[in-house]
């Protein structure tokens, strides 16, 4: 039973409640609702989540790590609504659009080649801030514009009211993201 245990970063799991399931494990919810376990499926899961957590340790979108070995996560527990589910219930307020571009920018200033992220992926918190759960391939992937989530605000009917935000707050963002979003369709 020791073994147990030390597995999971000394965590009883009977004492956790499940939260969600992915492609790439499972998470719990830890006794204290302030941290999540989660247990990946492979080790390289792990590291390569693990490594761009502590990469963006100083960036407020994304959770705080607490420990890691190779096969679970203590971290953070980001509650909120993912975007997806909160546009069926909120109009997109102009707070929230500009939280979206800062969002996006953040991965920029860190580093990342991957400008986006699955709407799944992206939790609104009561202020309407944005935490990030789950960042996969940020390093290695290119992608040089958020098209799914302007895809989400999209198929939510707010993305004329996100365009004519980023319009008037960020004109040059503005061109690239309609442009490049525009061509995607026509493929």
């Amino acid at each position: 039973m020791n073994n147990f245990y030390n597995k999971y970063l000394g965590v009883d799991l009977r004492q956790c409640k499940p939260i969600g399931e992915g492609a790439q494990g499972r998470v719990y919810l830890l006794p204290d609702k302030k941290r999540v376990i989660k247990i990946y499926n492979s080790p390289k899961g792990c590291k390569g989540e693990a490594k761009i957590l502590l990469s963006v340790k100083h960036n407020p979108h994304f959770p705080r790590i607490y420990a890691y070995n190779n096969i679970c996560m203590i971290r953070e527990y980001v509650p909120g609504t993912c975007i997806k589910k909160y546009l069926k219930n909120h109009k997109l307020s102009r707070t929230l659009a500009i939280n979206i571009v800062k969002l996006i920018q953040s991965f920029k200033n860190d580093g990342f080649k991957k400008l986006d992220i699955r709407s799944s992926h992206i939790f609104i918190q009561s202020d309407e801030n944005i935490k990030v759960i789950d960042p996969r391939n940020v390093f290695k992937k290119k992608v040089s514009y958020p098209y799914k989530i302007l895809k989400t605000l999209d198929k939510s009917g707010n993305l004329p009211e996100f365009m004519k935000i980023l319009k008037k707050e960020y004109p040059d963002l503005y061109k690239k993201w309609m442009y490049k979003y525009k061509k995607s369709y026509k493929r």
